[in-house]
């Protein structure tokens, strides 16, 4: 298993960038994160916007066809070429989420999706946001808290052992969590959060997407022997197989106005 999940903080750096645009094309398809992608969306204003850590583009697509003008913009030459391939209408750009290339006040929303997990710095990335943003711009962050994952496993203690690792490894896996804080530390008023839950009751749709990565990074830092990360997977597809398994986590949409 490529080391995905800490490697998205410089995808281009990567030993395999092809293998994070796949990780992003199965995430994209599930159903529960379209309905994230469908609630930030209600939550933005009419307007140009920004979306920040763009990956492939879909939201841009989306938006841009329901009127709302966006720009893409992410840090990854793999995602900007990969985006432009894809949505060759739409624009899309390279960039920072700290010195993002707009103009100040020159935007009216400002969207992020899964990007502040991978951010070291946020209150610096969402003062960007904030300058980019005119008075009453709305900012629309989504992120998981990885340590709000929940599943069914004979092993309940060695799953917590495996989540920690997961969490951890990330620049800011509680980003979600975080959130509301950490607008309202940006500047931003009338701080909002809406938790959604992601629920899954089958192995093979969450297995590349979370269980593969989690086991990777718990043995790759040392926290699980490769033997417990084996006899850990057995057991839940052995859950797997009886019908039983279930694996749950939360996705915070927070909502932010700069004033």
């Amino acid at each position: 298993m490529t080391r995905i999940v800490w490697d998205f903080d410089d995808i281009d750096a990567a030993a395999t960038p092809q293998a994070h645009l796949d990780y992003l094309e199965k995430t994209e398809a599930f159903p529960p994160l379209a309905a994230v992608r469908e609630h930030t969306y209600a939550a933005l204003p009419p307007g140009r916007g920004v979306d920040v850590g763009c990956g492939r583009g879909r939201a841009v697509a989306d938006l841009t066809a329901l009127g709302r003008p966006a720009v893409g913009v992410d840090r990854s030459d793999t995602m900007v070429r990969s985006a432009r391939k894809r949505f060759p209408a739409c624009e899309f750009t390279t960039g920072d989420a700290a010195a993002l290339p707009f103009e100040d006040g020159s935007l009216d929303w400002y969207r992020a999706e899964r990007t502040y997990l991978h951010i070291a710095d946020p209150l610096r990335a969402l003062a960007e946001a904030r300058r980019v943003l005119r008075p009453g711009g709305t900012a629309v962050v989504a992120d998981q808290d990885f340590d709000s994952t929940v599943m069914a496993s004979p092993d309940p203690a060695l799953t917590r052992t495996v989540v920690t690792a997961l969490t951890d490894s990330m620049a800011d896996g509680r980003a979600g969590t975080r959130m509301p804080a950490l607008l309202a530390g940006a500047g931003f008023t009338d701080v909002t959060v809406h938790a959604l839950a992601l629920a899954f009751s089958s192995l093979p749709p969450v297995e590349p997407l979370l269980i593969e990565p989690a086991e990777a990074v718990a043995v790759a830092a040392g926290v699980v022997s490769e033997a417990e990360a084996r006899a850990w997977r057995s057991g839940l597809e052995r859950l797997d197989r009886e019908g039983t398994f279930v694996v749950a986590m939360t996705m915070f949409v927070t909502t932010g106005r700069r004033p």
